[in-house]
């Protein structure tokens, strides 16, 4: 623990220079108040959920929805560690759930984060440990359970001085409802006590409660590129131009990262082709090639319209990114060989070929042009994808249960002390 110390003290200036820099690119001065602990209003008493950014955000929306609809006289605080996931979370929150920053895990800011929320409990997805959180929570007397737990390989394999930092984290903690059981042993083997790991089901595969997506118009069928990276628009957009039976289809790139825009732009500028962009409000017409969203939160309308989808993030390095919400929506996906982050995902899309897994650009292209040719199979993809998310039906209600079994949130007031255990 006294690395744990000896580092943040090290990195608190750069932690609080970065974090100031973040909020000005954002204009967003509550994102440094909050991160510093300096928050304004609580709902004290209320269910604390915390999901680090824009994918637990969505991933946890219909819990958030169950539990406001399950405890009506309860209010839900959600935490968010980045600029992006507190602008989608102020979007997506229903009347009953209200926002703000985590605080950075210094000591006086996460005691006096916990002093002011005074939370019922707390639920935490997936990998987030942070060690003065969990125990001002824990000494508060709110129970403290790890949602959807998921830990990588890179996380069990890490140095000695950090896994051995774990087991005191873990050791606060009330419960961890895991993913998977893969996931399950990780937090074992990291000093997790086995009797409070239980593998509950992974809460991505839970169909969303609120109202349907709307698909987007474009006036022409697309194919989907989403969440895009640094190396991955540029390579995608040359295949796709390489295929000749496009059938007066779009290629549609919805980067990651939108304000990677201008780069991205510039890139494309490079190739022989009509590139039309969202944020200029650019007019798609008949000699179209590309169209880049450069836009943040109308990903799920761009893939409920496309024929089918590119699942950025695994051409290059990165880990992957979610595929589950392609399912949910009823498409067909492609995704590369860098699924590291969403393997157990991947496994279970290509089990249930509601997906293909490329090995590079070549068989990217192939892939595409085979679903192109054939839209029954790329339809038939979508359709077990859905299939699949259909059989997951039992994990929301299986959360909720055990998060009531274990902070009995129904006898809770706001000052009431929670039990632990």
């Amino acid at each position: 623990m006294w690395r744990y110390h000896l580092l943040l003290t090290l990195f608190s200036l750069p932690a609080i220079l970065f974090t100031a820099w973040q909020a000005w690119q954002q204009r967003d001065m509550r994102f440094l108040r909050e991160r510093l602990s300096f928050i304004r209003t609580f709902h004290k008493g209320s269910i604390w959920i915390h999901a680090a950014s824009v994918g637990e955000v969505n991933a946890v929306m219909p819990l958030i929805h169950a539990l406001l609809k399950r405890y009506p006289d309860k209010q839900i605080t959600l935490t968010t560690s980045t600029p992006t996931g507190g602008e989608v979370a102020q979007k997506q929150l229903p009347t009953g759930a209200t926002h703000c920053y985590l605080p950075i895990d210094f000591n006086w800011a996460s005691r006096r984060f916990i002093n002011k929320l005074q939370p019922c409990c707390a639920l935490i997805m997936e990998t987030e440990l942070w060690p003065h959180v969990y125990r001002h929570c824990v000494t508060s007397g709110a129970p403290l359970l790890i949602i959807n737990g998921r830990l990588s390989e890179k996380t069990v394999d890490a140095p000695d001085w950090l896994r051995a930092l774990c087991p005191y984290v873990l050791a606060n903690v009330t419960a961890i409802l895991a993913r998977s059981d893969a996931d399950r042993e990780r937090y074992i083997s990291l000093g997790a006590a086995a009797d409070k790991v239980k593998t509950i089901g992974n809460i991505k595969l839970i169909t969303p409660t609120d109202a349907a997506v709307e698909p987007i118009s474009l006036g022409r069928p697309f194919v989907l590129a989403a969440s895009t990276h640094d190396d991955e628009e540029l390579r995608i957009a040359r295949l796709w131009l390489s295929i000749k039976q496009r059938n007066q289809r779009l290629l549609v790139i919805v980067p990651r990262h939108p304000k990677r825009s201008t780069p991205i732009q510039q890139q494309l500028a490079e190739l022989n082709c009509n590139v039309a962009v969202r944020s200029n409000n650019d007019a798609i017409d008949e000699t179209t090639d590309i169209y880049l969203a450069d836009t943040l939160g109308e990903l799920p309308s761009f893939i409920a319209a496309s024929d089918f989808v590119f699942m950025g993030g695994s051409l290059v390095p990165i880990g992957g990114h979610n595929i589950l919400e392609v399912a949910q929506l009823g498409k067909g996906v492609l995704f590369g060989r860098h699924m590291e982050t969403f393997s157990d995902e991947a496994k279970l899309f290509l089990d249930a070929e509601a997906g293909f897994q490329v090995d590079g650009d070549e068989m990217l292209q192939e892939s595409i042009t085979a679903l192109l040719a054939d839209p029954e199979q790329a339809q038939q993809l979508g359709e077990n994808g859905e299939k699949l998310i259909a059989e997951c039906g039992h994990i929301l209600p299986d959360y909720l249960d055990e998060i009531e079994g274990h902070c009995e949130i129904n006898n809770l007031h706001p000052t009431d002390k929670c039990r632990v255990g």
